[in-house]
This record gives C-alpha cells, sequence and structure tokens, in this order.
C-alpha cells in the first residue's frame, strides 16, 4: 500500500477519492457446516444478477459477499448476524432436491411457471426451517466502515487504477468453528488499471 501527498505551500494535502464498501465471509465451519445470515446486509451491487426470489429473502444462503451499493456509499454501520446452518446435501435430505435446473432458467429469462413455482416453494419450505434456529445459536459481527475511511484517508491501493471512481475497502471475515472471528481490511482500486487502457 503507499501514500500520495501533493504539497501546497507548506501544508500537505492528499486528494480524497470516493471510498466504496465491500465485505466477504470466509467459513471456516465447513465442509462440516454451511453458514446462515439474516437478510439485514445493505444492498449489494455485486447481485445484480441474481433472481428476486433469493434477493427477497428473510435469510441468506446461497451468497457471503457484498459490494455495497450504490458505489461509493459508505454505510455508518453494517450488521452482520449468522449460525450454523446445514450443507447442501444436509438440507436436500430434508427439504427435498434443490431445483437447480429451476434457478438457471429463471437467471437465463426462460423459466416456466412451473419451474418458477417449484423454486419458490422449496425456497419458502427452506426460510420456515432457517426460522427453527434457535435464538442463543445467532452471533453478531457490527462494521462500522466510517473508521476504515478515516484509516485509510491519505493512502492509495498498490498499482494504477482509475481515481474517478476511487477505492475499494474490503472487509475479510474469518468464521472459526469455535464462534470466534477475525476480520482483515485489504485496500483496492474500485477500478484496477488495465494494460490496455485506451
Amino acid at each position: 500500500m503507499s501514500s500520495l501527498f501533493i504539497l501546497n505551500g507548506c501544508q500537505i494535502t492528499a486528494p480524497i477519492m470516493k471510498n466504496s464498501i465491500s465485505f466477504e465471509m470466509d467459513n471456516k465451519y465447513w465442509p462440516a457446516h454451511s453458514i446462515v445470515y439474516k437478510k439485514n446486509w445493505p444492498e449489494c451491487r455485486n447481485l445484480a444478477g441474481t433472481p428476486d426470489t433469493i434477493k427477497k429473502q428473510r435469510y441468506i444462503t446461497t451468497y457471503s459477499s457484498c459490494k455495497v451499493s450504490p458505489e461509493g456509499y459508505v454505510p455508518p454501520q453494517i450488521i452482520i448476524e449468522y449460525a450454523p446452518w446445514l450443507t447442501m446435501e444436509q438440507a436436500q435430505t430434508i427439504l427435498g432436491e434443490y431445483p437447480q435446473k429451476a434457478l438457471s432458467d429463471i437467471v437465463l429469462g426462460f423459466a416456466t411457471e412451473k419451474e418458477k413455482n417449484e423454486f419458490n416453494m422449496w425456497n419458502i419450505k427452506q426460510q420456515d426451517f432457517i426460522e427453527k434456529i434457535p435464538v442463543t445459536a445467532w452471533k453478531q459481527i457490527v462494521l462500522t466502515p466510517p473508521n476504515e475511511v478515516k484509516k485509510y484517508k491519505y493512502q492509495v491501493p498498490e498499482g494504477k487504477g482509475n481515481r474517478s471512481r476511487g477505492k475499494n475497502i474490503h472487509y475479510l471475515i474469518s468464521l472459526s468453528p469455535d464462534g470466534s472471528y477475525s476480520i482483515e481490511t485489504k485496500l483496492y482500486w474500485v477500478q484496477k488499471y488495465q494494460k490496455y487502457w485506451n
């Protein structure tokens, strides 16, 4: 990581760039358990192609990362609530086979009404089953992005990038089987320099 400063008379100032926020969960419970999250995350711009059926669920089981939307928005706080959950194989034993073909057809835009209903019904059964997780099993992590913005205020990411898009502060959260977790932050360009840019 490098720093960039500009001399301005007797003062030293740094050009202020936009900050974007992203986070991902590194599940060290795997393969013994998957993880389920409560759907209280901010809007995630990396889910643009994800079916509404999944994005509108009460609980998250199919993705574990988020690029906060809109780009350049820094939420005052991000609360992540999670609990150990079933692997897909275990879930299918209880809920029936996952309708993967229906999901693929929904994403591609040519699913039949029967496929849409099949996919919706499986997800409703899953969400209802998650409701039975004991309250005591849920754990919470609170991120405060403004603190990281302050920390990285005068730093720029390694390499070259598009300054007009700004920099991205990325949280990597590692979940351990004993219930503990660790958080590492990294600084990236939102749009890294491409060798063949004009």
